[in-house]
C-alpha cells in the first residue's frame, strides 16, 4: 500500500523531470521504473538526518543518476576516466563528478517539477477540505487570473466576499504546502 502511495505521489514528478532532461516517452517511463526500484532497494536504510540532507535531495540524487546513466547509454559516451561507473551509484563523493549540462538541466527540471507537484498535492488537499464556493473563488481569482469584479459577478458575490474567500484558501494552501514539504523532507510517503 505504501509503495502504491509513493508511486502515485512521485511518478509524474520523475516522468516530467526525465522528459525535460531530453528523454522520449519510453525513456522517461524507464527512468520512473528504475528510480522506483532503486528507492525500494534503498528505502529500508533511509533515515531522516537533516545533516545529510532531505528526502527531496536524496530522491533527486537517485533520479539524476538514472537519467545521466540513461543519457550516457543513448549517446554512448564513455564514462569519465577518473570515476568508475559503478561508484557513481554507491559513492556520494562522486555525485559531483556529473558536471555536464544534462546534470544542470536535470536539477532545474527537478526543482520546477517538485514545486509543481507540491502545489498540485496541496491544491487537492485544500479542495477536499474547504467550502466548494471558496475554492471556486480561488480557482477563478488565482488559477484562472480573473479580476475580482468578474468573479463576484459570476458567482453572485460582493467584492469583500471574493477577497475573503481568496484569502482563506490562500492561507489554507500555504499551510498545506508547508505540511507536504515537512512530510516529504522526512520521507513520509502518505503526503
Amino acid at each position: 500500500e505504501s509503495w502504491r502511495t509513493f508511486f502515485e505521489l512521485y511518478w509524474r514528478l520523475l516522468y516530467n523531470v526525465a522528459r525535460k532532461s531530453g528523454l522520449d516517452d519510453p525513456g522517461a517511463q524507464e527512468i520512473v521504473q528504475d528510480t522506483v526500484i532503486a528507492v525500494a532497494r534503498k528505502m529500508p536504510e533511509f533515515r531522516y538526518d537533516p545533516a545529510r540532507g532531505t528526502f527531496r535531495q536524496w530522491l533527486l540524487r537517485i533520479t539524476r543518476r538514472r537519467i545521466v546513466d540513461h543519457l550516457r547509454r543513448i549517446y554512448r559516451q564513455p564514462p569519465r576516466a577518473d570515476v568508475a561507473p559503478e561508484s557513481l551509484d554507491e559513492n556520494e563523493e562522486h555525485a559531483a563528478a556529473i558536471t555536464d549540462q544534462s546534470a544542470c538541466a536535470i536539477e532545474a527540471a527537478w526543482n520546477e517539477e517538485w514545486e509543481k507537484s507540491t502545489f498540485d498535492a496541496a491544491l487537492a488537499r485544500v479542495r477536499a477540505e474547504i467550502n466548494p464556493q471558496h475554492f471556486q473563488v480561488f480557482d477563478y481569482c488565482v488559477l484562472k487570473e480573473w479580476p475580482a469584479s468578474k468573479v463576484a459577478a459570476t458567482l453572485g458575490l460582493n467584492a469583500a466576499q471574493v477577497y475573503l474567500a481568496k484569502h482563506r484558501v490562500a492561507q489554507a494552501m500555504k499551510r498545506a504546502v508547508r505540511k507536504i514539504n515537512d512530510e516529504r523532507s522526512q520521507g513520509i510517503m502518505d503526503a
